[in-house]
C-alpha cells in the first residue's frame, strides 16, 4: 500500500492501531495484519501523530542514548473514536471485555496528555517505565530530576500492591522519586502510603 492508496485500506491500518491502544506499539505485527510493509505502517502512524488522533508515549530510561531503542506505547486520544471503530459500543463490553484495561487506560493517559497540552507544557516529560523485568509504571511525570510515577487501575479501591513497581525508580542516579498518583474509579482521594495518592478518574 502506498500513501496515495485506497480509504478502505487505510480503515484497516486505523482498526489495528485502535485494537492496539494502551500497548506497547509494534510496526511489524500491525503490518503483517494488514498486510503492508512497515515503511507503510510508520508513513501513516505520522499522519496520525500530525493530526493529533494519536500519540506515542516513549518508554523513560536513565541513559538517553538507549531510550531511542526502546519500544514505546501508543494512545489514541479519543476513546469514542476507538470505541466505534472497533465496535466495543455497550457498556458490558467496556466493563467487561478484554480490552476494558486499555480502554480505561486510553482513556486517562489522553486526558493527561490533553492537559499538558493546554497548559503548554511539553509532551516529552511524560513517559513510561517498563525495565528488563517487565516491571511497569503506566506513566512517570517528569519535572527536573523529579520523577512522579502514575499508576491507573480500573477498580473503585486500589492498595499499597498497585504501587509496588513504584520502588523500581529507587536508586536511579540522577534522580528523585516525587508524590505518586493512582488513577482509579475511587469516588473520593485517599492515602495510599505518605507518597502516593488514589484520586477519582473524574478529578484528572
Amino acid at each position: 500500500m502506498k500513501i496515495g492508496s485506497s480509504a478502505p485500506d487505510f480503515d484497516q491500518l486505523t482498526f489495528a492501531r485502535d485494537a492496539r491502544t494502551g500497548q506497547l506499539l509494534n510496526v511489524t505485527d500491525i503490518g503483517n495484519t494488514v498486510d503492508v510493509d512497515r515503511k507503510t505502517v510508520k508513513a501513516w502512524l505520522s499522519v496520525l501523530q500530525a493530526s493529533n488522533i494519536v500519540r506515542i508515549v516513549e518508554p523513560f530510561w536513565p541513559n538517553v542514548d538507549k531510550r531511542l531503542t526502546k519500544t514505546p506505547k501508543i494512545f489514541f486520544m479519543d476513546t469514542g473514536l476507538v470505541c466505534h471503530l472497533t465496535r466495543w459500543i455497550t457498556p458490558e463490553q467496556l466493563r467487561n471485555g478484554a480490552a476494558a484495561g486499555h480502554i480505561f487506560e486510553t482513556f486517562v493517559v489522553s486526558e493527561i496528555l490533553k492537559s499538558f497540552m493546554n497548559a503548554g507544557k511539553s509532551l516529552r516529560d511524560v513517559w513510561f517505565y517498563r525495565d528488563q523485568k517487565k516491571r511497569e509504571i503506566d506513566l512517570l511525570i517528569q519535572e527536573g530530576h523529579i520523577l512522579h510515577p502514575v499508576e491507573v487501575k480500573m477498580s473503585a479501591t486500589v492498595g499499597k500492591d498497585a504501587v509496588k513497581n513504584y520502588s523500581c525508580l529507587e536508586g536511579l542516579t540522577g534522580y528523585e522519586i516525587g508524590f505518586g498518583h493512582v488513577v482509579c474509579q475511587t469516588p473520593d482521594p485517599y492515602l495510599i502510603t505518605k507518597d502516593v495518592q488514589a484520586i477519582p478518574v473524574w478529578g484528572i
